[in-house]
């Protein structure tokens, strides 16, 4: 049976936006054949005790409580497992809230899209920018992946582990970053899918849980701005969910009301 635990590596409170805008940092921890693999890493040990001039604005400006116990190292200890356990790191991108924890799993290799990496290191918008090149400085086990294999549900997807049980695809969704993928895991019921940063979290009205027309997705934002945050797959996405919601599960990477659900499962 596949065992998939469902983490919070790093609550947000955001000091200049609404309560509704309070979310959590959202990970994946998978069991598989190959050992434990983690969807994104949220923010890292180092992140609340060394951070960067950059982290610590960030962490400021989303009131992060800076709960080491948040940390995803800390929940794979807690879960009783070791930090090595942790055989590969699946990123959706390289943004600070979702790699942070990179240095934590030092021998871990690590698996994006190389266009993700490029566009970290030669940023060409505001979000792009959002990356803390610290947060490898360690030197990853970097796992680059640009060759699609087949197609998921009309999606471009790339297997990142030939014979991996479960299976992980990663499915390219750009506009948040130019690399930016949803990570899909195969299970018994269907498949889970982390659309990453590629669709609004934070209300239940919100495109992936009552797929609200796009202008909708953050009531404090004006439409254009959220798509320029948030690319243009939303579309595509509810479309997915429309046709396919029986056997997908949908989640984002800060969304707060399907990890409540899945929590109290």
């Amino acid at each position: 049976m596949t065992t998939i635990h469902h983490l919070n590596c790093g609550s947000i409170v955001p000091r200049f936006a609404p309560k509704t805008a309070r979310s959590i940092t959202y990970c994946l921890l998978v069991e598989t054949n190959q050992g434990l693999v983690l969807v994104d890493t949220g923010f890292g040990s180092q992140d609340y005790t060394r951070p960067s001039l950059i982290m610590r604005l960030f962490l400021w400006l989303i009131g992060s409580p800076r709960d080491m116990d948040e940390t995803a190292a800390r929940q794979v200890i807690r879960l009783g497992y070791n930090i090595e356990d942790v055989r590969h790191i699946v990123l959706t991108h390289l943004n600070l809230d979702h790699a942070g924890g990179l240095r934590d799993f030092p021998l871990a290799q690590v698996h994006l899209l190389r266009t993700e990496y490029e566009a970290a290191i030669h940023p060409r918008s505001l979000v792009e920018r959002g990356c803390d090149a610290s947060h490898w400085a360690h030197g990853p086990k970097w796992v680059f992946h640009d060759q699609v294999s087949k197609q998921w549900y009309g999606f471009d997807c790339i297997q990142i582990i030939e014979g991996l049980d479960p299976a992980i695809l990663l499915i390219p969704l750009p506009g948040h970053t130019r690399g930016h993928c949803g990570v899909a895991i195969e299970t018994e019921e269907g498949w889970l899918l982390n659309c990453g940063d590629a669709a609004s979290p934070f209300n239940r009205n919100s495109d992936l849980h009552q797929l609200a027309d796009e202008q909708q997705f953050l009531n404090f934002l004006p439409g254009w701005v959220v798509r320029s945050i948030i690319g243009s797959n939303v579309s595509r996405l509810c479309e997915l969910k429309r046709e396919h919601g029986d056997s997908i599960c949908f989640i984002s990477s800060h969304d707060i009301y399907s990890f409540a659900e899945h929590e109290s499962s």
